[in-house]
């Protein structure tokens, strides 16, 4: 187990300033090529740390809004948050596609309230704990119930093993009141609060744990955009809100 040590870091990420206060983030190709489209952002900044990220934003009602695509797994979506962090963002949305472990009916959205941490990431951010607090799960459950999204809330396993995730260990996490599992959000909201920053996710379910047999769902198939399409038009409502 990781020591966690609250002291300095010897590396401070740093990125040109955005002037933006809210980020949105997404992790799939075609989710973020959405984002981009409906908001038609514009290229402001380059992350530069494991890999290049740009950064756009776009305005609304007099607000600019940062938009950036995260590299999926933990410690390259918390590298790249803290690159947008240091680039002035105080709130992050993040949203995408997770697995679910329970049955889950069609159009309806996760909205996480904890993530147990079965990743390494988080545990530099925190002291060991078995879940982490989700602490804007009810803010983001107001806004797409208000947007007549159907949402189903509960916790989240947050994996480093995505080939790994065994039936005895689905099961165990079922039990512990995960209702969903994906790879980055016990780390994202460790690494946003170590920074006192906001930090803000729901998903999509793109497969299914929750039967004998895995279940993928149609919204791997790139052409079924319905969900895709309400999933950023909540993501940018929320962060319109923030702004």
């Amino acid at each position: 187990m990781i020591k966690f040590i609250d002291e300095q870091a010897i590396i401070t990420p740093f990125c040109e300033n955005v002037q933006a206060n809210v980020a949105i983030t997404a992790f799939s190709d075609h989710t973020y090529g959405e984002l981009l489209r409906v908001t038609g952002a514009k290229p402001r900044a380059v992350i530069k740390g494991g890999c290049d990220v740009d950064v756009f934003t776009f305005e609304r009602n007099g607000k600019r809004i940062a938009v950036y695509k995260s590299p999926v797994g933990a410690p390259a979506a918390v590298a790249t948050m803290e690159e947008i962090i240091a680039a002035g963002v105080e709130h992050v949305v993040a949203f995408g596609i997770c697995g679910a472990l329970v049955h889950t009916p069609p159009q309806t959205f996760i909205v996480p309230d904890k993530a147990y941490r079965d990743e390494g990431t988080s545990y530099h951010y925190m002291p060991p704990t078995e879940y982490i607090d989700l602490t804007n799960s009810a803010r983001v459950k107001k806004l797409l119930d208000g947007s007549g999204i159907n949402t189903l809330v509960g916790g989240t396993w947050t994996t480093d093993g995505f080939y790994r995730e065994t039936r005895t260990r689905a099961d165990e996490l079922k039990a512990k009141g995960c209702i969903a599992v994906e790879m980055e959000s016990s780390a994202l909201q460790a690494a946003a609060n170590f920074r006192n920053k906001q930090f803000y996710t729901f998903f999509i379910t793109a497969d299914s744990l929750a039967g004998e047999q895995w279940q993928p769902n149609d919204i791997l198939d790139l052409k079924a955009t319905d969900s895709t399409t309400v999933a950023v038009a909540a993501a940018i409502k929320l962060a319109e809100e923030l702004a």
